[in-house]
């Protein structure tokens, strides 16, 4: 009897001692990690923002087929949340703060657990993006013994976090490279006066080129307050394959004629109306060679001529100053032809 009573008090003992052993383990957890994403900060944002994208990168939900997923009325900004189920487990996560393109906070409700807090943080590193995803929350009792029985919560969960991280950098990055090519067939191209500048590159620097000279155009226009302008285009008089150099002017329609500065590298000129096949490129400007083959391979499968001394232009109705995301791009090509007789598109 005694012999049990010792062992009775032993076990007390050691209960009582494990209770306070776990007891004064830390009340709080952190788990962070961080991953340099090969986009600009805005892009990965806006990815990361819309919580439609993230069952397909989040280890919650990534690989398990039978989850449920229910978005809330909104996934975008402040309230933005959504629900899953699955036979391991169900949790809530809600969008609660945001600054446009640097940081998010969230509230995760996962399984019986306390509430965590999330937090993203978006830094550019050249044209690259510093995320940085933390998560915390704190620890009841219970929570204190499982994590001394299975082991460091930044230990089990911090490889899932690196995971998730490697999946959303491959998905940014394919979403970034989607384009699409369409003809959509012979147009009209009313013409008119538009300011412009010429200049000359090596083909293979011509679109940093382009993108300071359309520049130089909006700052003459926005500095003379010029109104009722066009979205800005590139027009070609020369490309030399061979040795790597082009000629073209940048510049944009006016509703009038405009006397520029005589001091101005910026000109004024007028242009005919012109029939064109016009070809339209969504996505990068990387894959702008390929569009222009597009249009001379259709011309030459239905024996359009080429009008080789009409204008050959890209308009750019969506360009990097309405968005940093690539594949929201849109380029359209204006090949001129010289058969009148070709109906027009319907616009």
């Amino acid at each position: 009897m005694k012999i049990l009573k010792y062992l009775f008090f032993l076990l007390l003992i050691l209960v009582i001692g494990l209770s306070i052993y776990v007891a004064i383990q830390p009340s709080s957890y952190s788990i962070t990690r961080t991953r340099t994403i090969h986009a600009n900060p805005p892009v990965v944002f806006n990815y990361v923002e819309d919580l439609k994208n993230w069952q397909d990168w989040i280890y919650w939900t990534a690989g398990n087929t039978g989850t449920k997923i229910t978005f809330g009325e909104t996934t975008k900004g402040i309230g933005a949340n959504f629900r899953w189920n699955n036979d391991k487990i169900k949790g809530k996560l809600e969008t609660t703060a945001l600054t446009p393109h640097t940081h998010i906070d969230q509230e995760l409700l996962y399984g019986e657990h306390e509430p965590a807090h999330i937090s993203w943080i978006f830094e550019p590193e050249d044209n690259n993006t510093k995320v940085t995803w933390k998560t915390e929350g704190p620890l009841n009792f219970i929570s204190k013994a499982y994590i001394l029985w299975k082991g460091s919560l930044s230990g089990r969960v911090g490889p899932q976090l690196e995971r998730s991280l490697e999946k959303l950098d491959s998905l940014v990055i394919t979403d970034m490279k989607k384009y699409s090519i369409s003809v959509d067939g012979i147009a009209e191209q009313g013409g008119g006066f538009y300011l412009y500048t010429t200049t000359s590159s090596k083909i293979s620097d011509s679109r940093k080129k382009i993108a300071s000279r359309i520049q130089v155009i909006e700052d003459y226009i926005k500095k003379n307050r010029i109104s009722n302008v066009s979205i800005p285009f590139t027009l070609y008089y020369s490309r030399d394959e061979e040795n790597n150099a082009t000629i073209f002017s940048n510049g944009v329609f006016t509703s009038a004629k405009i006397i520029t500065d005589p001091e101005s590298d910026i000109l004024t000129g007028e242009m005919p109306p012109f029939r064109a096949l016009k070809v339209t490129l969504k996505g990068d400007t990387k894959n702008l060679e390929e569009a222009w083959q597009s249009a001379y391979a259709y011309l030459s499968e239905r024996q359009i001529a080429q009008d080789s001394t009409g204008p050959y232009m890209e308009f750019y109705p969506v360009n990097a100053n309405d968005t940093r995301n690539p594949a929201k791009w849109i380029t359209e090509i204006y090949v001129p032809v010289s058969e009148l007789n070709i109906p027009p598109i319907a616009e």
